[in-house]
């Protein structure tokens, strides 16, 4: 089933959930935000993901809270932060509400991985697009920031100089960029080569790295399940 497809299948269900009328406002405002959020390649698992009832970290949760309160503050300022931590702890889930939050708020968002940016930005046709995206949406996630996806020197390095061009950009334009990342000990092991010192320069002064601590709540709701 295409995201297109679903899209519109998620949205019959909302207007069926209303009595039918797409017309109602509430009914308007959740279509609304359906389109903005396939616009902004988040995927349809997290379009309806909220904090309310998180079972994760509570400092992670404070953290989606305070960003999502203060977020005209955090566009200002251009406020960009890393959610550093195993694998299900929330980390795409609490970036995700940050980017659906922006988009209430009428800012553009975009949501992407470490490995994606590299397969659109190699590719001719997706090249000038992505790169407009990448440097120009108001809040930006790059999710899977993990050297597990670049298992060579030279994958990491073409990345690195990626990262370098986009994030440079951002943060000297004051555009927020969230990053997660499962490298726990240190995020620079997913660069390599010659920009690695001037992306730590640029990490250290702009990026604010939030270690996320806590077992794999996926797994831990489940056994619950089995318990119940």
């Amino acid at each position: 089933m295409s995201i297109e497809k679903k899209k519109h299948y998620v949205k019959r269900k909302i207007i069926a959930e209303y009595g039918g009328s797409a017309h109602e406002p509430k009914c308007v405002k959740a279509l609304k935000l359906i389109d903005l959020m396939a616009e902004s390649n988040i995927p349809v698992g997290y379009w309806f993901s909220k904090m309310k009832g998180f079972k994760g970290s509570k400092k992670l949760e404070q953290v989606v809270k305070d960003y999502t309160t203060n977020i005209n503050e955090k566009y200002d300022n251009g406020t960009s932060i890393c959610l550093a931590g195993n694998q299900g702890t929330g980390k795409t889930m609490s970036s995700i509400c940050i980017l659906k939050a922006a988009l209430k708020r009428n800012f553009s968002a975009y949501y992407t991985t470490a490995s994606d940016i590299v397969a659109e930005m190699t590719n001719y046709e997706s090249n000038s697009v992505t790169r407009k995206i990448l440097r120009e949406s108001d809040f930006l996630v790059i999710d899977e920031l993990d050297s597990r996806f670049f298992p060579s020197d030279a994958q990491k390095e073409l990345f690195s100089s990626i990262y370098e061009s986009v994030f440079r950009f951002r943060a000297h334009n004051h555009l927020p960029t969230i990053i997660c990342t499962n490298e726990t000990d240190d995020i620079l092991n997913v660069f390599y080569g010659a920009g690695v010192q001037s992306i730590t320069s640029l990490n250290t002064q702009y990026l604010t790295v939030y270690p996320v601590v806590g077992t794999d709540f996926r797994k831990r709701l489940n056994n619950e399940d089995i318990v119940r």
